[in-house]
Formats: C-alpha cells, structure tokens, sequence
C-alpha cells in the first residue's frame, strides 16, 4: 500500500503543464450578489482536463470547492489549491458570507445551534445564537450552495471545453457525488456538516472541526448524525498546539464523535511516512510554537498551519494523501 501512495505522490510531481489561476467577481455570476462580493479563485490544468496533457495524470472529473476560514478570502490556500489541479481536480475557492465564526454557538443552551448556523450559511435560512439574542439572516442567493452553483454555470458559459456542466445535475442542482469539500476553520466545519448531509467525493477539514459547546461541554450535536458520505472519505490535518475555537483536547472529541478514529488511530505527520497507515486523523506539531491565548501569534500560526501555501513543499505528500487516498 505504500508503494501506491508513493506512485500517487510521483504523479503529482510530474505535471508540468501550467495551472491556470483567475478570479471570478461573485456579483458577475449573479447580479443579485449584494455582499461579500470578493472574488472566487478558480484553478485549472486546462490541458489535463480536456485530455490534451500526456504525463499520467488524468481528470478526476472531481471538483475541489474549497471554503475559507471567517474573514477569509478565497485565494487563502493557493498552493494547495494548484497541487489539487495538478492533480486532476477542477477547483473553485468559493468567497460566501463568513464573517461570524460558528463558535457564536458555543456557549448556546441549543445543542443544534451549530448546525442551524452553518446550514444558513450553506443552502440560506434563518438562525439564532447567543440563546436567541442574536439572529443571522442568509438569503438563498447569498448561500454557499447557490453560489457554487451561480460559478459553475458561469464557467461553463465562458470556458466550455472544461465542461464545468458535469458538476450540476441536469435539473441545475449540485452534483455532490462529484464533489471534495474542503476548507479551513469556519469553512473546514462547513464541509463536514455538507459531507453529512450530502454524499460527497470526500471531506478534507483543516484547523477544523471546532464545533464543541462549552456550556453544555459536549461536541456539537451534528456530528452523531447519520452520515451520507461514508466516514472513511473524511479526513481531517491539524496542529496539536491548535487552541482556536475550542482547545485541542476538545478538537480529538470532535474527531472522535464525528467517527473519524473508530478504526486506525491518528497520525503524526512529522515522524511517519506516506500514506500515514491511512489514518483518518492527521496531526503535526510543525512549526513549533508558544501560545499565551487564543488571539496570540502562535494561536494564529497554529491554527493556519497545516494549509499556510508557504508550507506547500512541507505539506505536498499529506496534501497529495488527503486528496488521492
């Protein structure tokens, strides 16, 4: 099994072919856009995916959508967005409203409070937090989901040859099975609650999931719910130092809750090699830091650490595992 992801890794290596990177304006896929109107970044190996690139690599005929961090924008994880390209992905960085952390929720009586939050980020609604004294209002337009879909049909318009269109099944909606959700923080929470509630490609969490109620003491209700991807398509990368949004003692609760150690334990990165005895759960400790709070600088690097594109050459075979595997 090691000599597979070993070729895995190599194939990555030998894609020479340029990734084309662009930005999309949200409001240009859909006038009625009104906010958080920073682009989408898309990145694409154009001859890999329309077959006229001879190197091993072929089209995944997979999307990567990748979701930022809160206050995030959506060029955030450059370089692992290219190696997933290079990979044969399709990849659009999505910019969605992400300016209120779901750890508002957490000192909340509702232990659904997570989930009503995120999903009224994801597909539009209404949701309360802080035990109903604050509210977050997304119209549908706005959603994460009509959003990706907006991108998608906007793409296809302008550069068909990539058939975007196979992303969207043929009644408009999202064609989940065809697509990796990942993301960062915020944005890493969301694609596991999306890869619970839809059959997706895989769920790829980094610095996250961080949903864990300090006022009830117990991981988010969401993550005991019956999953429509199965648990072995889920992986999450984190720094054990990482005390954002709930400590790292409470993050491996997440983990656990959410299913992700019921077989093979946790793996350290820095000391074990590809495929990481196909864990689920990934962990490091590079680079070594001092946290004095939750806002300080090492809290920051820590949290950011194990996507940052300055550690891309670090990450490239736990990236190239995470999205092979």
């Amino acid at each position: 099994m090691k000599t597979i992801g070993t070729a895995l890794l190599a194939l990555a290596l030998v894609a020479h072919a340029e990734v084309t990177t662009f930005p999309i304006v949200p409001s240009a896929t859909d006038p009625q856009i009104k906010q958080f109107d920073d682009p989408h970044w898309i990145y694409v190996n154009h001859d890999l995916v329309t077959g006229s690139q001879a190197n091993g690599v072929q089209d995944r005929h997979e999307l990567l959508l990748w979701l930022t961090g809160t206050g995030g924008q959506g060029h955030d994880a450059q370089g692992f967005s290219k190696l997933a390209a290079d990979l044969g992905y399709h990849v659009v960085t999505l910019m969605f409203p992400n300016d209120l952390p779901a750890s508002a929720c957490a000192r909340d009586s509702n232990p659904k409070g997570f989930e009503d939050l995120r999903m009224a980020i994801i597909q539009g609604g209404h949701a309360t937090y802080q035990d109903g004294r604050k509210e977050l209002t997304i119209t549908r337009t706005e959603c994460i989901e009509s959003r990706l879909i907006k991108a998608l049909q906007f793409l296809q318009e302008k550069r068909p040859r990539e058939n975007w269109a196979q992303f969207l099944k043929a009644d408009g909606s999202i064609h989940w099975e065809a697509i990796a959700v990942a993301g960062q923080s915020q944005g890493g929470g969301h694609a596991a609650l999306i890869g619970i509630k839809h059959r997706v490609a895989r769920v790829l969490c980094f610095g996250a999931p961080k949903d864990y109620n300090q006022k009830l003491n117990a991981p988010a209700a969401w993550y005991g719910l019956e999953s429509a991807t199965p648990k072995d398509r889920f992986f999450a990368f984190n720094h054990h130092q990482d005390p954002k949004g709930c400590t790292p003692e409470q993050l491996l609760i997440n983990l656990k809750a959410l299913g992700l150690a019921a077989s093979v334990p946790p793996a350290e990165v820095d000391s074990e090699a590809l495929p990481f005895h196909h864990a689920r759960i990934l962990y490091t400790s590079y680079p070594a830091v001092t946290i004095t709070g939750v806002d300080s600088e090492g809290a920051r690097t820590a949290h950011g650490s194990a996507i940052l594109t300055k550690h891309a050459e670090r990450w490239k075979q736990v990236w190239t595992y995470m999205l092979t595997e």
